[in-house]
C-alpha cells in the first residue's frame, strides 16, 4: 500500500466517523467509540503525512486503520427482536404497545401499521404473540 491509498483509507474512514451518530438507537454508535476511531485516524494521518514514514509504517497504519474501522462499523447497534418502541431493548414497553393491537387482524384497515406486533405471523395479534413476546422480555 502507497501513501495515496491509506490517504484514500484516512478518508473514507473520516467519512464513515463524521457520518455516525452515538447513541442508543438502531445504527447508532455507542457512546465513545467514535473517539476510539478518530484516535487511529489521527494515527494514521500521521504516517501519512511524516516524509519519512517508510513503507512497513505505511502498510502498518493501513491496517490498524483498516481494523479500527470494521471494529467501529461492527458496533452500530442493530435492531431487536420485539423492539417496537426503539429503545434497543425488549421490554414491558414494546408489551404495552402490542397489547394495543390485541386482537387486531389482517381484516383490519390499520394491519399495516400494526403487523409487525403478529410474531408467529398468522395475521391476528393473539395470545399467542403476547407469549412469545413475553418470553423475549424474559430471555426464555
Amino acid at each position: 500500500m502507497d501513501k495515496a491509498a491509506l490517504v484514500a483509507l484516512i478518508s473514507d474512514a473520516q467519512h464513515q466517523h463524521d457520518e455516525a451518530v452515538e447513541g442508543n438507537r438502531i445504527g447508532q454508535y455507542p457512546a465513545g467509540s467514535k473517539a476510539a476511531l478518530q484516535a487511529q485516524i489521527n494515527l494514521a494521518k500521521s504516517a501519512a503525512n511524516e516524509s519519512s514514514s517508510t513503507q512497513a509504517q505505511i502498510e502498518k497504519a493501513a491496517l490498524d486503520l483498516n481494523a479500527a474501522l470494521q471494529k467501529f462499523l461492527s458496533l452500530a447497534n442493530q435492531a431487536v427482536e420485539g423492539d417496537y418502541n426503539n429503545d434497543n431493548v425488549t421490554s414491558v414497553g414494546d408489551l404495552a404497545m402490542m397489547v394495543k393491537a390485541y386482537g387486531k387482524t389482517s381484516a383490519d384497515p390499520d394491519w399495516n401499521s400494526v403487523k409487525a406486533f403478529d410474531l408467529n405471523k398468522d395475521n391476528i395479534i393473539d395470545i399467542q404473540d403476547l407469549v412469545t413476546l413475553a418470553k423475549l422480555i424474559l430471555n426464555w
